[in-house]
């Protein structure tokens, strides 16, 4: 790419929005000769909006939930990550070796505030590609880094802010994920400092999880580059979701052809349920066998469900 060019985009991207210069460390997240960047008027958001952010790699097994929800002149943080070491558990014992860490914090209102209006700027980005025309001296940049970022804002039922994106790190796409990445990169550094301590989950807390479980599968069920992100998504709400995920589980367990995203749904039904009935660890089980008995069993349980005053038993 030629310097010419290369001095546009960098002269795009430290703009101004509305009448307001655009904050540099906000510019420090859209630092790319692959991209132009201007800046739209900036939207105003109320500061008791709920914010979600998301992040994983598919290589070593990490992903990561985290949910700001503003509550009694606080922002409760709640962070849920599953480790690097996870693996599905190959025994009909132990039930909970996903590896997954809860923890929460506390942030000051007006630290939030800020962290949105950061958020609406990155909002009001527009970004455009600059073709890539690989020639003599110049090259691609293409990377084995697999990754995933999401942010979601919503207020009083509605969607304020919706990025997301997962794929491969490297020059083609950087103009789609640099605002996502931005995102995620923003709140981190929003957060850092904070004490992080390690958390027991409420019902309300896992309602939600089973919740946003339902919502991001349904949203990406069928986008290629998200395969490794939705299995990950089974394993974690297994164990930090509620009964009210066993109706997107009992979808998966219907309609999946993928054996792994199958194992995964079969384990976190039993995790849920607390009812054993893989007969053989997981390596080893008929799948279809298995399968079918774990939809009989979701059967029972979501009658169960629907008698009046039963909820099943606890988490």
């Amino acid at each position: 790419m030629s310097a010419f060019v290369a001095s546009i985009a960098m002269s795009l991207a430290t703009s101004t929005f509305g009448a307001e210069p655009v904050p540099d460390r906000i510019l420090s997240h859209f630092t790319s000769d692959n991209y132009t960047v201007t800046w739209a008027t900036a939207a105003t958001w109320e500061p008791n909006a709920d914010l979600e952010i998301g992040e994983g790699w598919g290589h070593g097994g990490a992903l990561c939930w985290m949910r700001f929800h503003p509550r009694q002149g606080e922002v409760e943080i709640l962070s849920v990550e599953l480790g690097k070491g996870w693996q599905a558990y190959e025994s009909k014992r132990p039930l909970d070796n996903g590896s997954v860490a809860v923890k929460h914090a506390q942030m000051k209102c007006d630290a939030y505030a800020a962290l949105l209006r950061d958020l609406a700027v990155v909002g009001s980005a527009e970004l455009k590609p600059i073709p890539i025309k690989a020639g003599k001296g110049e090259r691609i940049r293409l990377s084995t880094l697999d990754f995933w970022v999401f942010a979601r804002l919503t207020a009083s039922g509605k969607t304020l802010f919706d990025l997301d994106w997962a794929g491969y790190e490297g020059d083609l796409h950087e103009a789609e994920y640099a605002r996502p990445q931005a995102a995620v990169g923003l709140v981190r550094e929003a957060v850092e400092g904070l004490d992080f301590t390690d958390h027991a989950l409420t019902e309300e807390e896992r309602a939600w999880a089973s919740l946003k479980f339902a919502r991001d599968w349904n949203k990406t069920q069928n986008w290629l580059s998200y395969w490794w992100v939705r299995e990950r998504y089974i394993v974690m709400v297994g164990v930090v979701g509620d009964r009210a995920a066993l109706s997107t589980l009992r979808g998966i367990l219907e309609g999946s052809a993928y054996e792994r995203c199958l194992r995964y749904a079969i384990n976190a039904v039993t995790r849920l349920t607390k009812k054993d009935v893989r007969d053989i660890t997981a390596g080893r089980m008929n799948m279809e066998n298995t399968r079918r008995k774990v939809l009989d069993l979701l059967g029972e349980e979501v009658e169960k469900d629907a008698r009046p005053g039963s909820h099943g038993p606890p988490n």
